[in-house]
């Protein structure tokens, strides 16, 4: 009875309250269209620019907005897109996205149309005072602040159309302005140009005016890996690094330095090098250039091959070796194995927006001695940095062989022949006074055929770790004395036979 007098009261306090409990609606599939006001702005704001809203084809207006009444207003953002992508013959348009403002008034929506815009520039190259023909630029690399590249040949054609808008979500969702610069110009020989113009902004000007003008300066140079003695060659002039790794030089033409520079010799201060990227760096000082060189870096190196007893093997035993590193595999052959071989020992590489000097270390994943890989793949290491020779191990082994006659047990000396698991033949003379050693044999199986057997000369031996082998042949003496014996045999059963017989006959004459 207490427990319905106190759900009733929950009950009228709930109702007494009908703010406590609220319930959205969801409309249901098919519902009916919801009429309303669409409120359209484009960003970058402009004018004439065509649009399709939901069934509607319209036109910004001067301020770049347009409004319009829309059957069904549900989901409107969705159904806008470009009518066209051409806004007059200057811009060309790509909807970025379209974002709905949050919904203020009933029945209206506000929506913010994003566009990314290129447009057509025409490019006006002026000789200034360098007395150079127009149609000697053949050549001219545009740069945007996205990063972008544009190169363009003023002889084929004088106009291009550049990114001069991009559109960003935001607050503000003001797009953001493009500009470009020139990298470099190309010329007839002898002719060296820069602009006198920073930066061009394509969406508000149609021509860029490109004034030539002679630039001659300094280029500096940092290498990383900081490596002393690389010779950069660059129109003719020649620099070397210092101790540091740095080096400096007059140039008469600081366009497109970065492209044009090479190394005038791959040998350096004991090393070999070649260039993997070169960057530009904010210059120190007016008329410079300042190049950070990622460069390769070769050490060479003396490999060395030893057993596990720290015995020399000969490198000519060895046909090939494979190293792995994160950056390259090497193979080498048994003509480089001969002296010092160049690794790649370190890498200028681009860590978290700063250029470091990256070692590189070898794994040796497989040495092939006659036929057999004799090392375990990555337990050994190799740092071309830290020393210039480096002793491999090589599992080779050695096997002591004793051969005794089968018949009689006793030690023979007998010429052999042992074939490798390549198939090589070498020979070896096995001693009766003590066991003979046949050193440094690689992982495999091996046929050891002895010239004193006369049946199954033949006999193959598993070689994994240094052991004792004992082969039993039957000799020439062996043969004889079992053949004497099968003879001796043969001779006694006949004779018995014989005996029987000559009995049998005997008694039957006595029966007659």
């Amino acid at each position: 009875m207490r427990l319905r007098r106190l759900l009733w009261a929950v009950l009228a306090v709930l109702l007494a309250s009908p703010a406590v409990i609220s319930v959205t609606a969801v409309p249901a599939a098919g519902a009916r269209a919801t009429p309303g006001r669409v409120f359209v702005t484009t960003a970058p704001k402009l004018p004439g620019v065509r649009l399709v809203v939901g069934s509607a084809v319209v036109r910004t207006g001067s301020d770049g907005r347009v409004a319009l009444r829309v059957s069904d207003i549900n989901g409107i953002a969705s159904r806008v897109s470009l009518a066209s992508r051409s806004l007059g013959d200057r811009h060309r348009l790509s909807l970025a996205y379209v974002a709905p403002a949050p919904h203020t008034v009933r029945y209206e929506s506000h929506l913010t149309v994003g566009l990314d815009v290129r447009s057509k520039v025409r490019l006006r190259v002026d000789p200034g005072t360098t007395g150079a023909a127009r149609g000697q630029v053949r050549a001219v690399r545009l740069h945007a602040i996205t990063g972008e590249t544009k190169r363009v040949d003023p002889r084929r054609g004088r106009s291009v159309w550049l990114v001069s808008r991009k559109a960003r979500r935001g607050a503000s969702s003001a797009p953001a302005r493009i500009t470009w610069t020139v990298d470099s110009l190309k010329a007839a020989p002898g002719s060296t140009f820069a602009t006198s113009r920073a930066r061009f902004d394509p969406f508000r000007t149609r021509t860029w005016q490109l004034r030539l003008r002679p630039v001659k300066g300094t280029v500096a140079i940092d290498t990383v890996p900081a490596t002393a003695g690389v010779t950069f060659a660059l129109d003719g002039a020649t620099f070397t690094t210092d101790g540091a790794g740095h080096a400096t030089s007059s140039v008469a033409d600081l366009n497109g330095v970065d492209l044009r520079l090479r190394t005038n010799s791959p040998r350096a201060e004991g090393v070999t090098v070649s260039i993997s990227r070169v960057a530009r760096l904010a210059p120190q000082a007016a008329f410079q250039r300042h190049l950070l060189v990622a460069l390769n870096v070769s050490r060479p190196v003396d490999l060395r091959f030893t057993d596990l007893a720290g015995r020399t093997v000969p490198a000519d035993r060895v046909s090939e070796v494979r190293l792995d590193s994160a950056a390259s595999t090497v193979l080498l052959g048994p003509d480089q194995l001969g002296g010092p071989v160049p690794l790649l020992s370190s890498i200028g590489k681009l860590v978290d927006g700063s250029w470091s000097s990256q070692p590189v270390n070898y794994a040796v994943t497989h040495v092939s001695v006659e036929g057999s890989n004799a090392v375990f793949a990555g337990q050994q290491r190799i740092d071309p940095s830290a020393r210039p020779d480096w002793a491999i191990s090589v599992s080779v082994f050695d096997v002591q062989v004793t051969v005794r006659d089968a018949l009689f047990g006793h030690r023979l000396t007998s010429s052999a022949q042992v074939t490798r698991p390549d198939g090589g033949r070498s020979p070896v003379v096995l001693g009766a006074g003590r066991p003979t050693t046949i050193r440094s044999l690689v992982r495999g199986e091996y046929t050891l055929t002895t010239d004193s057997a006369v049946v199954g000369p033949d006999t193959r031996i598993l070689v994994s770790r240094t052991s004792d082998v004992e082969l039993r042949v039957i000799t020439l003496l062996d043969a004889a004395v079992v053949t004497g014996l099968l003879l001796l045999g043969a001779g006694g059963l006949v004779a018995v036979g014989l005996a029987r017989r000559r009995r049998s006959v005997q008694v039957g004459a006595r029966r007659a």
